[in-house]
């Protein structure tokens, strides 16, 4: 498929434009590449975008994070960029085709129903049609399922079943079905070897108020699994059914004229993790920790002529030797010098660099261990800095730390919070184009609801005691060079049980070289050396006499 065709095709069906959402039948999570309809007619590989291809003309609407990256992948003669950050996609649509009717073709299963009737409340003279079946799917027929042990979870799947069936029943509902990947995998307590980085076992889960549940999987071994084309029957005898709008396809809303939306529950459920999730994750960190310290006293000695693949496949060698590693969380990121100034790079055999002196390497990567997932980011001096990659690291700390140390009320939410972390750098006049912070998964998605820090995040849900969040603000100087700082936290409350804090989970140490201390309060300085006391000391036992001489080094107070 390609653009041209997709033309053509309108034209043949007399169709205004069609839609093209990035993603599957499991709506809003990781896709394979060859499930991915955006790359496949435009090359970008960015995590979200939208295409919509008219008759004549095509439009990707790309957000803050791949401005950048999108002008570097898509040939702007045959795609023009639309920049999210200047007007909202809604918007674009209002503006552009609501005075006269048109028709616009999209795929009922990859469009969630909460979306298709937003697009039908934004063009209320449009019609929709639904064009293709494919829910786009694409596993490989040997997927392997597994069970998430006791010993990391610490319930079984049947007690977190009659939890969810007490949720049931207070809805006044006969079934509920579960169409998030990671939900469905929560409440099972099983993953899967499906996705490269997501261990989540692609699945629909129908459960009924008596307890007993159906599971809807295709290409895995999973016993009894019953098909995806067989979800209609199955779905059409219910009086009272209910599912997440937010995640259902769009087509699902046909097979039972009953189907109402009720918040997916799991979602606050998952979110809030356990004691024994906790300690796991704690634990998993050190490791991780281990792993990166290791990583980065070779890199000091050994950066001449690697390249940033080599950086990327050097760090995963000294992850996969620790204890309950299961595979990378995501694609590493591993940006040197002016490519560090791209917020999601991947390097490829065209852009791949070889690491040279007086530059940064940012470097964001993260892995999934059985007792927890991990997201860090780390920007590296390589030889002498510059003293602006300097005074901007040392203004990306400042907001760091701003919220890292924050107090605030429970009941905030990330959009309330979100300014605390920017401020240092609103003072200077800077900004960075994406979001402060996202909820992370236990041994699941790194990228977990329900609440995100953004000043986008209007809708986000509460700050509550045992999530898990990253605090990542960022300063990018295109062609030139690009800082972020990655730390994840769980949120805790303080003395007065009435106000939360965070807790922080990353052991690994920032780039001195790249801090200007005297651009610090005491307080700030204060944070960095109690940090990496924290660091030194949660490590030491586990490195080799010589990197221990090093994190000794890297610990050492301003």
């Amino acid at each position: 498929m390609d653009i041209k065709s997709v033309q053509l095709e309108l034209k043949k069906q007399k169709i205004t434009a069609r839609l093209f959402t990035l993603g599957n039948m499991f709506i809003n999570e990781d896709i394979l590449d060859s499930e991915n309809r955006i790359l496949e007619l435009t090359n970008f590989s960015g995590s979200y975008g939208i295409l919509l291809v008219t008759q004549t003309k095509a439009y990707l609407f790309i957000d803050g994070r791949y401005e950048i990256q999108a002008t570097r992948e898509v040939n702007l003669k045959k795609v023009e960029l639309v920049k999210l950050s200047t007007i909202g996609f809604f918007d674009w649509l209002k503006t552009n085709f609501s005075k006269t009717p048109i028709t616009m073709s999209y795929n009922p299963w990859v469009i969630s129903i909460s979306y298709l009737k937003k697009l039908s409340s934004t063009l209320p003279k449009a019609t929709f049609v639904p064009i293709e079946k494919e829910n786009l799917l694409l596993s490989p027929n040997n997927v392997k399922v597994f069970t998430h042990a006791k010993k990391f979870t610490k319930y079984i799947s049947k007690d977190k079943i009659s939890d969810f069936t007490r949720f049931i029943k207070k809805q006044g509902l006969d079934a509920y079905l579960v169409t998030s990947a990671s939900n469905s995998s929560w409440l099972l307590n099983l993953r899967s070897n499906a996705l490269p980085y997501s261990p989540i076992f692609r699945a629909y889960v129908l459960v009924e108020k008596n307890g007993s549940y159906k599971v809807f999987a295709n290409h895995s071994d999973y016993p009894n699994a019953i098909p995806f084309n067989q979800l209609k029957e199955h779905l059409e005898k219910y009086e009272k059914i209910a599912s997440d709008n937010k995640t259902t396809p769009s087509i699902i809303s046909s097979y039972n004229p009953n189907l109402i939306h009720k918040p997916d529950e799991i979602t606050n459920l998952k979110s809030i993790k356990n004691s024994t999730e906790l300690k796991g994750i704690k634990n998993a960190h050190i490791r991780d920790g281990v792993a990166v310290c290791k990583f980065l006293y070779w890199l000091s000695k050994n950066y001449k002529d690697k390249t940033e693949i080599d950086i990327a496949e050097k760090l995963l060698s000294y992850r996969k030797k620790e204890l309950n590693f299961h595979s990378e969380s995501f694609a590493t990121i591993a940006g040197f010098g002016e490519n560090s100034a791209v917020i999601h790079y991947h390097a490829t055999p065209k852009s791949n660099t070889t690491i040279k002196k007086n530059s940064v390497l940012l470097l964001d990567s993260g892995a999934q261990y059985l007792d927890g997932t991990t997201d860090v980011t780390r920007t590296i001096a390589i030889g002498t800095p510059t003293p602006d990659m300097i005074e901007k690291n040392t203004l990306v700390l400042k907001s760091h730390i701003a919220l890292a140390s924050a107090i605030f009320p429970k009941d905030t939410t990330g959009n309330e919070i979100d300014l605390i972390a920017r401020y240092p750098l609103l003072k200077q006049h800077l900004n960075y184009e994406h979001g402060t912070g996202h909820g992370v998964g236990h041994f699941s998605n790194v990228h977990e609801g329900p609440f995100s820090i953004s000043l986008k995040a209007k809708h986000s849900a509460p700050l509550k005691p045992g999530m898990v969040t990253s605090i990542e603000p960022g300063y990018y100087k295109e062609k030139a060079f690009g800082i972020r700082i990655e730390n994840l936290y769980y949120i805790k409350p303080t003395k007065n049980p009435a106000f939360l804090t965070f807790e922080v989970l990353t052991l690994i140490p920032l780039d001195k070289s790249l801090i200007n201390k005297y651009l610090l309060t005491q307080d700030e300085i204060n944070f960095i050396n109690n940090y990496h006391h924290q660091v030194f000391l949660s490590l030491k036992k586990y490195l080799t006499k010589q990197e221990l001489e090093w994190l000794k080094v890297c610990c050492a107070p301003l």
